[in-house]
């Protein structure tokens, strides 16, 4: 855990330094351009986060009379990554041109590449976990945050636009898993083992990805359907928006949402603690929310007017809505991993869904704005939480219905 937490920990700060840093440099209409492709990149990377789960389940260190699987999940791989830029290539026509305009040709690219690369970054992930290489975990997480950094740095330096911050944003997933691979390759190739075939890995990836898509929906693409949904929404406002929501959540969500594969290994090895750790855990998340959301009325306006002026600002009371809709959202990243290391692929899928579904049903309710989206932000992930509940509830009784004893006849009766 300490390598997982320490990568995930620098990863996320990376990725807090990027955030931070683009809206000095640029104007809010340039950052919304940006904001919402990083937004659609990561969404995409939450959906195939869905196969590294999945492969995360399914791999095992490998004994002496098992096949190696190192084949299948390359195999596996690249039907993934053809399956997603047929999807992601056929539907841009339908977003691209609204949200980019004349450049949304060469950012659409710059996500078919990103989509490639991530893929088997989500997959060569996976197989470090299931191994039990926590040194190689760490190294895929943090290596492409490094690298996005550095090529987001030489971009701003140069006054370059959206496009060739896109691009900066894009290659870092294939550059990082061509350097993890040649150190940790080996390992994957002897060790790694999967407990089931080519088919039964796709079939159960389908339910991962589909609640991994409703997680980045819920997540990393806010600013996406905040764009697409943006009625009456001024471009100032929705700047504000996104920069506030992408700053105030991420120190609670993101690591919990890199943590997923590690969750789902804890809670899959020691099921008879899973429910008391799903407490434990949860109880403190909510318990750091609540005091966040209340510091966050003073110290958020405070810092966006320090760091940026009066270029991006809310009324103070939005800053702790935005803060609590983070723990909330949180956790599902919690009840998540739970239900599926449980094996409730479709308790897992169903309370991802049902939040994605919420949160995009409220945005698109034309009521008061900013107070509309807050409210949004509030009640989606508390829907996805009550159905994760009840998939846990349901396991939890089936589980003891099996431990009863059973009545027997005495024989001599």
């Amino acid at each position: 855990m300490a390598y997982v937490l320490a990568a995930t920990a620098i990863a996320g700060a990376i990725g807090y330094i990027i955030q931070a840093l683009v809206p000095g440099f640029v104007a809010a209409s340039e950052y919304v351009a940006f904001s919402v492709f990083w937004s659609i990149v990561y969404l995409v990377v939450s959906a195939l986060a869905g196969l590294q789960q999945e492969v995360t389940r399914a791999t095992h260190i490998r004994a002496a009379e098992e096949r190696p699987a190192w084949r299948a999940i390359a195999a596996f791989g690249l039907c993934a990554s053809a399956v997603a830029l047929v999807l992601i290539g056929a539907s841009s026509p339908l977003w691209a041109p609204s949200l980019f305009g004349a450049e949304g040709a060469p950012l659409v690219l710059a996500l078919l590449v990103a989509t490639v690369g991530y893929c088997f970054v989500a997959l060569l992930s996976g197989a470090l976990y299931g191994v039990r290489d926590w040194g190689g975990v760490a190294a895929m997480t943090v290596t492409d945050s490094a690298i996005r950094l550095c090529l987001i740095c030489v971009a701003l330096a140069l006054g370059a636009g959206t496009i060739a911050l896109g691009w900066a944003v894009a290659l870092p997933f294939a550059i990082a898993i061509v350097g993890v691979w040649l150190f940790t390759g080996r390992r994957v190739r002897r060790d790694a083992a999967i407990d089931v075939g080519l088919r039964g890995l796709s079939r159960n990836s389908v339910s991962t990805v589909l609640a991994s898509t409703a997680t980045g929906l819920m997540i990393s693409g806010l600013p996406f359907l905040l764009g697409i949904t943006r009625q009456s929404v001024t471009p100032g406002l929705l700047a504000s928006l996104i920069l506030v929501i992408t700053l105030t959540r991420a120190p609670l969500v993101i690591p919990l949402l890199a943590l997923q594969s590690y969750l789902v290994v804890t809670f899959r090895d020691h099921p008879i603690s899973a429910r008391r750790r799903v407490l434990v855990w949860s109880g403190a998340l909510l318990g750091a929310s609540s005091v966040l959301a209340v510091a966050a009325i003073w110290v958020g306006p405070w810092v966006i007017q320090l760091l940026y002026g009066d270029r991006y600002a809310l009324p103070p009371a939005a800053y702790a809505f935005i803060v609590l809709s983070a723990g909330l959202t949180g956790l599902l990243c919690i009840t998540g991993p739970a239900v599926l290391a449980a094996g409730h692929h479709g308790w897992y899928l169903a309370g991802w869904a049902a939040a994605s579904v919420a949160l995009v049903v409220l945005l698109s309710v034309p009521i008061a704005r900013p107070q509309g989206i807050l409210v949004a932000l509030v009640a989606a992930p508390l829907i996805g939480v009550g159905v994760h509940a009840l998939g846990l509830r349901s396991h939890s009784d089936a589980t003891a219905s099996r431990q009863e004893p059973t009545e027997t006849s005495d024989p001599a009766t």
